[in-house]
């Protein structure tokens, strides 16, 4: 009797791990690095004084899975900027700052996409600094998302977050 209870319990452990086994593979993301392409998607700065960049890329990336996706986007600040560093964030939001190049430093404007999948990401150019913010919309019962890393690589913001579907 007491093979038949170390079986049964083995059994039940070993089924356990199994099911497990996906969403341990799942939630494993791929270490974040700068492409060696460009862009692939850029916003246009809206200048309401002094000189600035035309336009701000960002890289994006996304992995759709069942129940939800993961999204990737590394702002291309290097371009304009010194490094950027981390100012502040919480599980819904991420704020990014660095030095503008000195050709760009006197720049007020902002930069924004209307694209709907794009509008969650924004900069503000002022003060001789470039602001780059991540903000998630708010949750729903049937769509939270939560911001899962939000770091500096290679001197460039890069934030990845998830949203339940």
């Amino acid at each position: 009797m007491s093979k038949l209870i170390r079986f049964t319990t083995s059994l039940g452990i070993f089924a356990t791990l199994l099911m497990a086994i996906p969403g341990f593979t799942q939630s494993q993301s791929t270490p974040l690095v700068i492409p060696r392409t460009l862009p692939n998607e850029s916003f246009m700065v809206n200048r309401t004084s002094g000189t600035c960049p035309q336009s701000i890329g960002i890289w994006t990336a996304t992995r759709q899975y069942e129940g939800g996706g993961e999204f990737t986007v590394i702002a291309n600040t290097l371009a304009i900027a010194s490094r950027a560093s981390l100012v502040r964030s919480n599980k819904k939001s991420a704020e990014f700052s660095a030095r503008l190049k000195s050709n760009f430093a006197s720049c007020v404007g902002t930069a924004t996409s209307q694209d709907e999948t794009l509008n969650l990401y924004r900069f503000r150019l002022q003060n001789g600094n470039v602001i780059f913010r991540v903000q998630l919309p708010k949750d729903t019962p049937s769509n939270p998302s939560e911001i899962m890393m939000k770091n500096v690589i290679s001197g460039q913001p890069a934030v990845r977050w998830a949203i339940a579907d």
